[in-house]
């Protein structure tokens, strides 16, 4: 689990959540902040620790990347490293728009 022991366990629901949400099997945490960090508003899911040692890493590295911890990569250099120029100024477009 996390290095953080004192966090909660998450309950059934929350994990089953989580794992139906990422793609923690299929793709880095630091490739899915590339690609998903604009879509986010809040994120919660690292406040706790799962079950699954890989789903519990995973999450954890993605709280780290999202919340700009020590250590942690930015959004910025994980686009330039993830994401196709087309990819980019689509994201761009998006994060000018209005909510």
């Amino acid at each position: 689990m996390s290095e953080d022991s004192e966090l909660p366990l998450a309950n059934a629901g929350r994990e089953k959540h989580a794992r139906e949400l990422f793609p923690y099997r299929e793709q880095t945490p630091e490739e899915y902040a590339a690609r998903h960090f604009h879509e986010w508003m809040t994120f919660s899911f690292d406040d706790f620790r799962y079950s699954d040692p890989e789903l519990d890493a995973w999450i954890a590295r993605l709280g780290q990347i999202f919340f700009k911890r020590p250590g942690a990569p930015s959004i910025e250099e994980l686009r330039a490293r993830f994401l196709t120029p087309q990819e980019l100024e689509a994201i761009h477009e998006r994060e000018q728009e209005a909510f």
